[in-house]
């Protein structure tokens, strides 16, 4: 019965999309003939795992170039048997016809290696070469990897793959006349650029054994790209090839497609050190100015360029990243580290970081405790869930309601802590939509793309999952719906979100999902009549009501108080709306009027109200009218432009004796936030349990 709030019809269609998502069989890769071949030109740390990965999701026979011997093994780990690699002396000729045999009968041709030391690409010096680059049997396809330094300094502007290029430094300038080459073969040709390649071995966390410098610019952020998600998307490329739609990368018969092969989350370099010291279990070392900090000159050259990396593109062609962001990319590198150590030599990776980070205290510490240990028992993530709007405005107010959120959650628990009533615990807000979001420009979002409620659960089953080398990890997820009442949103799009994240997760990775109630919930088993939040919203809307200057009395006005909601299909949603109204009634000490900004045509969705447009024309002659709006944050329909503001205006200009306020949405309001918080201490767990 405590589930009444979400629906009894959507309960039991979630509980079947769950059984039936869990018995059904992941689709199956179509796999290529044994005669579908691959040339790895350079078998470097990206080059390996692009042709593992061909080999082992894509069967094809995979052969790559390295410089000195042959290798046998990747870290340790064997190759897998259709990988298989060749020394080439790029001055012997026997090595160059060797390498001409490959390619004359590859479908795919990857090419990793940097530019020539004098500029173009080393293996297109060759003329043997260049000629059988040209002729790569059909279907088949090069695919190049370069960098987005060719981009220049963009002075922290987005950077899309229509960006024109404009490289500085001379290692940047030798790569474009590189991409050039390449572009010149006459040949299909996805071009992918990429940011720094990071990795287990590689990166931040390497860096950060080395001691290195955490170095602080302000408004500078770098890019990065985990090697799984650069392998990942050379196997899209892969498959085009294979099933004859290579062209799906070429738009109006180009030949040439570039790709900006980034992670979604562009940040600071100090803040990414910082996290792979607290991973390490060490002591974060205080950041470094830019301008007093000791670096070579090919350092600094990367923090005197600027841009902020889309990948909208890459994002289009791959479906999800592994690893959207370092956040979750970098445990799962040190994961990665300890399995290829086999967890033999002295200590285990894992026992040494849980020791180091068992007695810390500081913010960062116990969310890099989370993300090594599933939680770590002390750490809960909140997801906060709005609709979701394609207008930054309220992608922006609802960080801004996480923040705040976050800070008067931390503020309670260290209340309470004080007074000995509560075991410590921190909370971690998340900011995420349940739909559109995602497709905002980052560039309008301060850098940081939206966010959707799925991609979240998925990264967080990721953090918590970083415990799973501890034989088993779990962790505590809460979705927290901004919603005035309870929505299908609310009711099947939010529950199939946490199937589907508990699903998709580890086996040995526990989840466990809570979900709270609508702001207004009028299920008896949950709330009493006095803490439905109907009561707190409706203060909220006094409270404003009562900042909008009124003059009705002086001006012998009548004067008139709607209460306005968007308008729902579904009554249980008016009736929280209702709900607010009597309240707000009470508050006022006289009638409020109920309306709706928009609303299905015919009797069955009376129960709505009259449209607000109708409302206000319907007014008598000279009344003065105060609309309480419903609305949690400024987007589409309410704040300035927004549609609330045209119907007024077009009232107002049919009805010039009318005078018409309307209050701010309730996101400016600090009883918003601690309703929020109230509503917390009430999830309805879903058990989303792996059996």
């Amino acid at each position: 019965t405590k589930l009444a709030f979400l629906g009894g019809s959507s309960i039991a269609l979630g509980a079947i999309l769950w059984h039936a998502a869990r018995s059904q069989q992941p689709a199956q890769q179509k796999k290529s003939s044994s005669k579908a071949k691959a040339v790895v030109l350079g078998m470097g740390y990206c080059g390996t795992a692009i042709a593992e990965v061909l080999a082992t999701e894509l069967d094809m026979e995979v052969v790559g170039t390295t410089r000195g011997e042959s290798l046998a093994s990747n870290k340790g780990k064997a190759l897998p048997n259709k990988v298989r690699s060749v020394a080439v002396d790029l001055e012997k000729d026997s090595d160059v016809n060797q390498l001409v045999t490959l390619i004359s009968q590859s479908n795919l041709v990857v090419a990793t290696a940097p530019p020539a030391a004098a500029g173009g690409d080393p293996f297109l010096q060759h003329p043997a070469l260049e000629k059988a680059l040209k002729e790569v049997k059909s279907p088949g396809l090069l695919l190049y990897l370069s960098s987005v330094g060719v981009y220049g300094d963009q002075q922290g502007q987005a950077v899309t793959e229509e960006t024109p290029a404009a490289p500085r430094t001379a290692r940047a300038k030798r790569r474009l006349e590189a991409e050039e080459a390449w572009r010149n073969l006459g040949q299909p040709l996805v071009v992918a650029r990429l940011p720094g390649i990071y990795g287990p071995h590689r990166g931040p966390i390497a860096k950060a054994r080395e001691g290195n410098t955490r170095i602080e610019k302000p408004g500078h952020v770098f890019s990065r790209i985990h090697v799984e998600d650069v392998a990942l998307f050379c196997k899209v490329v892969a498959s085009k090839v294979l099933s004859g739609a290579s062209s799906d990368f070429f738009a109006n018969a180009a030949t040439v497609s570039v790709v900006n092969c980034c992670d979604s989350d562009p940040s600071p370099q100090h803040e990414v050190s910082a996290l792979a010291y607290e991973l390490l279990g060490r002591s974060v070392p205080p950041a470094v100015p830019f301008d007093s900090a000791e670096l070579s000159a090919m350092q600094r050259s990367f923090y005197e360029e600027s841009r902020l990396m889309v990948n909208t593109k890459l994002l289009s062609i791959v479906g999800d990243l592994k690893y959207p962001s370092y956040r979750t990319g970098l445990p799962a590198s040190l994961r990665e580290e300890e399995k290829l150590s086999g967890g033999s030599a002295g200590t285990p990776v894992t026992c040494r970081i849980a020791a180091a980070l068992a007695a810390a205290t500081s913010p960062l510490t116990r969310l890099a405790r989370c993300l090594l240990l599933g939680g770590g028992g002390n750490t809960v993530h909140v997801a906060l869930v709005d609709n979701g709007s394609l207008k930054a405005e309220s992608t922006l107010s609802l960080r801004r309601l996480a923040r705040q959120l976050e800070a008067k959650l931390a503020a309670d628990m260290g209340a309470e802590a004080e007074a000995g009533r509560q075991r410590l615990c921190t909370y971690r807000v998340w900011p995420v939509s349940a739909r559109f979001s995602n497709r905002i420009p980052p560039r309008e979002l301060e850098g940081q793309p939206g966010e959707l409620l799925g991609d979240c659960l998925n990264r967080l089953a990721a953090l918590i999952g970083g415990g799973s080398w501890l034989n088993g990890s779990s962790g505590s997820i809460i979705i927290l719906p901004l919603l005035i009442g309870p929505s299908s949103t609310l009711t099947s799009t939010l529950p199939q979100a946490a199937h589907a994240a508990v699903s998709a997760a580890a086996p040995s990775t526990v989840l466990d999902v809570e979900i709270c109630p609508s702001l207004v919930c009028l299920c008896p088993m949950i709330y009493g009549a006095s803490t439905t939040g109907a009561i707190a919203l409706a203060r909220i809307l006094a409270e404003s009501l009562a900042a909008l200057s009124s003059n009705a009395e002086e001006e012998n006005r009548n004067e008139v108080v709607f209460i306005c909601d968007h308008g729902s299909p579904a009554k249980r949603v008016t009736d929280a709306r209702e709900a607010v109204r009597v309240a707000l009634e009470a508050e006022l000490g006289h009638s409020v009027r109920a309306c709706c900004m928009e609303r299905r045509e015919g009797p069955d969705y009376d129960f709505n109200g009259p449209l607000l447009e109708d409302a206000l024309l319907a007014l008598p002659p000279g009344t003065s009218a105060r609309v309480a709006l419903l609305f949690l944050q400024e987007g589409r329909h309410a704040g300035t432009g927004g549609d609330i503001d045209k119907i007024v205006a077009k009232a107002c200009e049919q009805r010039t004796d009318l005078r018409i306020q309307t209050t701010k949405v309730l996101a400016y309001h600090q009883g918003l936030v601690t309703l929020l918080a109230e509503r917390l201490k009430k999830p309805i767990p879903l058990r989303l349990l792996h059996e």
